[in-house]
């Protein structure tokens, strides 16, 4: 069997596994395996990052939504006589 041939049989079973399987034929130890093999098979790369630097880059994102949203506001009460609730002149 070749190499293009064994992973595509793992992924059909692997597919069977996850999307198809009951409770009772789910086999935790066999998805393991499939899924050891096919890394073994195709090593798939590290990310850039590691998942708190994502994490980090996550949080920063939020805070800036935020401060943008209390920017925005506070030009809304600075602005009330010009725009209404929904940004409507007037």
């Amino acid at each position: 069997m070749s190499k293009e041939e064994e992973i595509e049989m793992l992924k059909e079973k692997l597919d069977y596994y996850t999307l198809v399987a009951t409770d009772e034929e789910f086999d935790a130890e066999e998805v393991i395996k499939i899924v050891k093999r096919l890394e073994e098979l195709e090593p798939t790369e590290a990310p850039e990052k590691s998942v708190d630097e994502f994490l980090d880059d996550f949080w920063k994102y939020c805070e800036e939504r935020e401060r943008e949203k209390k920017i925005l506001e506070e030009f809304r009460k600075q602005n009330s006589c010009i725009y209404d609730e929904k940004s409507v002149v007037l």
